[in-house]
């Protein structure tokens, strides 16, 4: 049934897949995780991926000085020095979220856009956290799959956003979250920004499971664990972390957090 803004799931789903104007992951994005993948490539690949692109460079310079990060205040100038005092898995995980910010184009202000991949990235940092802590072994689940399931789990937003409708950032419901945004969602466009993610990483050929996890992250039963996983970081990003994160200081706040109420690992488990 078509609801009042006109929108039903067939026509949200047509809009989505339209592939003819098909959204790109940000070419930035694709580089990164080639290299990230590549046993052959080195830090100096992945310095020469970033170098090039001033604001990641600066990001990545100012978490190598952060205080998490920097604890003899001994300050750093330059790229290979943040590289190798973060580490190339951090560089990478800061530089991926990074190309997104700056490479898909959002329709809304810059501060929503930040808020928007400062959330995807906390979560992101939590549900590695979990996926290590309940599951070490990465025997359910790669730990580096939870990461990238937690960047990638509110992209149906963006789809919804750059696809279906430009207001949607605009829209009340655009800050809404967990039941409300679901119920807000499926009410105007015929189905929520799970099932909208996971038709665009369909079509981007990204693996069945985190496709499947993104779809299931508002689910606390889910039957799949990397979902659960999800799940359980979104919630407790939202109810631990301030909704606007400064990026740079996302490794401390949760950090903190979970030193002070770690998230609750029996629900993940099942």
């Amino acid at each position: 049934m078509m609801s009042e803004s006109g929108f039903d799931r067939k026509s949200t789903m047509e809009l989505l897949t339209f592939s003819d104007d098909l959204p790109s992951l940000p070419d930035r994005f694709v580089k990164i995780q080639k290299i990230a993948q590549d046993p052959e490539s080195g830090a100096d690949d992945l310095a020469n991926a970033i170098r090039s692109d001033q604001a990641t460079t600066a990001m990545i310079l100012k978490f190598a000085n952060s205080p998490a990060y920097n604890p003899t205040h001994t300050p750093i100038g330059e790229l290979s020095k943040a590289i190798a005092r973060l580490g190339s898995r951090e560089t990478v995980h800061i530089a991926t979220a990074m190309s997104l910010m700056y490479g898909m184009i959002l329709p809304t202000g810059m501060a929503n856009i930040r808020a928007f991949w400062g959330h995807a990235f906390a979560v992101a940092m939590v549900c590695e956290h979990i996926a290590h802590t309940v599951d070490p072994a990465g025997k359910k689940c790669n730990h580096e799959r939870a990461f990238m399931t937690g960047l990638l789990h509110d992209i149906g937003r963006a789809a919804l956003g750059m696809r279906v409708d430009f207001s949607y950032f605009e829209r009340e419901m655009g800050h809404l979250h967990d039941a409300a945004l679901i119920e807000a969602e499926v009410a105007y466009y015929g189905m929520h920004h799970g099932e909208a993610g996971q038709a665009l990483l369909q079509l981007w050929q990204f693996p069945a499971d985190l496709c499947q996890a993104v779809a299931e992250h508002h689910q606390p039963d889910a039957t799949q664990f990397l979902a659960r996983v999800c799940y359980a970081a979104n919630a407790y990003v939202n109810r631990h972390l301030p909704e606007r994160l400064p990026f740079d200081s996302i490794h401390e706040l949760i950090t903190e957090a979970i030193a002070a109420s770690p998230p609750d690992y029996s629900t993940i488990l099942g």
